[in-house]
């Protein structure tokens, strides 16, 4: 049997941490604040409330998102972020209950912007009708 010089140990060991080091995650590096799957509800008043998710991810163009992802799902057309206030306003074209083309509207302002929970709360808009939200990152 053959015997390892120690350059050749150390060498193997490096790549061996390597591997290792790199299949760790990194604890507290979430990306974004708007990253990730919120769920929440909208609704004219608080009787009538449509439980509702939203998927946003944050890229080097700005933020994507969807509404309710799946067969129905409503691409965002515009997302701004202001990271003064940490306020988003994303807009949607889509189809409401009834069939009828109509323009979503989300303006709301993060709170608890350090937690992972945090919510997203303010006014919904659809087809003209507004009312309130409130959603909380999964």
């Amino acid at each position: 049997m053959k015997k390892l010089n120690s350059k050749t140990i150390i060498v193997l060991l490096a790549t061996i941490l390597a591997g290792v080091g790199n299949s760790v995650p990194v604890a507290g590096q979430e990306g974004h604040p708007m990253d990730g799957s919120w769920v929440g509800d909208w609704g004219l008043n608080s009787q009538d409330r449509h439980r509702v998710v939203i998927i946003m991810e944050w890229d080097v163009s700005g933020l994507a998102g969807t509404i309710n992802p799946g067969n129905e799902a409503i691409p965002f057309d515009t997302a701004v972020v202001n990271p003064d206030d940490w306020s988003l306003h994303a807009e949607a074209e889509g189809v409401d209950a009834q069939g009828r083309a109509v323009t979503y509207i989300i303006e709301g302002t993060i709170d608890d912007l350090g937690t992972y929970n945090r919510t997203i709360a303010g006014t919904w808009t659809v087809g003209g009708n507004a009312g309130d939200f409130s959603i909380t990152r999964q």
